[in-house]
């Protein structure tokens, strides 16, 4: 194997599915053939962008043969239930840059640090190599593992597809914008000049994009004016997170997210900063949960303060969904759309957000989510919300109503497998 893990799904992992194959090539039936690229396995999938990604992939591999490809640090990992769904899983090892080659490559390597961290020399090599094989479609999931498919000498025509789960240099520059003045703000602010010029040179290159929100469309409509775009919002698997409320007997409000994720730390701490003091002064008795990967120190601190609960990694988020009597998502940072908003809503949770929380989300679902932007205007929603159990109830009920008929994430896989298979066809009927 060396530094290449093959994983071969074709017999011994899934005989069922292989004898489905077996027979329908016999009956003379050829599946599309598509292969996946992400900047890393989606499994286990615990951040948003990972869930994101499994979702979506599944779907794919409901009507066409999957080949993922991706890359690690360190240990490859398993591959979990993805050898349920995908034809072949390989992972390429990536070799960390020492310190040295790092500030080498800030200051005369032009590519985006982000585009580096996910490929080196043999990653590239190797994987650009498998893609070289036959395939009716090339998937990019982000931006940063652009280069793995492009200018492919056997593939000039294959139909390429670009996932964009955020707008990346946006991103960079939002979170520049939100750091005081150092190191950090101006790396930051670097990376999305960077990352801005390698967006508008790799989009024009794909055939089709799919992103997250109205708004990114936007931006990539600018940045590929040709390309055919669809909008897929983020979901929640319906079967997974259904109602089993069990709220704690004093006011508890839930504050979720992969908690090292600078718009999740900055959510936190401004929420901290400018509205538990006010909130803790009319509800003394408040609980409020902070759950989510890897808090960093200045998130786990808040522990001390009275009420608070900081989880770090849960392996399942449902029994404090279950727990809690709303979800507060007071975010300022970030693009997409916020899975852990629709997930809250499949439980029967309902939600305090501001304009940023909830972009993407669509005008009805946007009725069922009280939105507040000054911190002002959260802690009197969040209030009256924790005072009004009816009021709660009705949006709670609702809110599952919608997530059940435009946000489940079977529906989306299927909508995601309809833009690849018809941008195929339209691709073959051009050609």
């Amino acid at each position: 194997m060396g530094r290449l893990l093959i994983a071969s799904l074709r017999s011994s992992v899934l005989p069922c599915k292989s004898c489905d194959r077996i027979n329908r090539e016999k009956a003379g039936v050829k599946r599309l053939r598509a292969a996946v690229v992400t900047p890393y396995l989606p499994w286990p999938a615990d951040t948003g962008g990972k869930l994101r990604s499994y979702y979506l992939i599944k779907g794919l591999a409901a009507q066409a043969q999957v080949d993922l490809y991706t890359v690690c640090y360190g240990t490859p990992p398993p591959i979990g239930t993805i050898a349920e769904f995908c034809y072949n899983v390989q992972i390429v090892p990536l070799v960390p840059s020492s310190h040295r080659q790092e500030m080498w490559r800030l200051w005369f390597d032009q590519r985006p640090r982000s585009v580096r961290y996910f490929q080196d020399a043999h990653s590239l090599t190797t994987i650009r190599a498998r893609l070289e094989t036959p395939y009716d479609l090339l998937i990019c999931d982000e931006i940063a593992v652009a280069s793995y498919v492009d200018d492919l000498h056997h593939h000039p025509n294959t139909p390429r597809i670009i996932m964009r789960q955020k707008i990346d240099y946006l991103h960079y520059r939002e979170m520049a914008e939100s750091r005081p003045w150092g190191v950090a703000r101006f790396l930051d602010t670097l990376e999305a000049r960077r990352l801005q010029r390698f967006e508008e040179m790799m989009m024009p290159r794909f055939h089709g994009a799919i992103v997250c929100s109205p708004e990114d469309r936007a931006v990539a409509v600018q940045q590929g004016p040709k390309l055919a775009i669809e909008t897929i919002v983020n979901g929640a698997d319906v079967t997974y997170f259904v109602p089993n409320r069990q709220p704690d007997p004093q006011p508890t409000l839930l504050l979720l997210g992969t908690m090292h994720y600078q718009p999740n730390v900055d959510m936190v701490l401004h929420f901290f900063r400018t509205m538990y003091p006010a909130l803790r002064q009319t509800l003394p008795d408040l609980q409020i949960f902070i759950v989510g990967h890897m808090p960093p120190p200045e998130i786990s601190v808040l522990a001390a303060n009275p009420g608070v609960t900081v989880t770090g990694s849960v392996d399942d988020v449902r029994p404090y969904i279950n727990r809690s009597w709303l979800l507060a998502v007071p975010l300022r940072l970030g693009g997409g759309t916020r899975l852990k908003i629709i997930e809250a809503m499949a439980a029967e949770l309902p939600v305090v957000s501001t304009t940023v929380g909830a972009q993407g989300l669509d005008e009805i679902s946007h009725k069922l989510i009280t939105i507040a932007d000054t911190p002002e205007e959260f802690v009197a929603a969040t209030q009256a919300l924790l005072a009004d159990e009816a009021r709660r109830n009705a949006l709670a009920q609702a809110g599952r109503t919608a997530v059940v008929e435009r946000y489940s994430w079977q529906m989306l896989g299927q909508r995601y497998a309809d833009f690849c298979l018809g941008l195929v066809r339209d691709r073959k009927t051009e050609d």
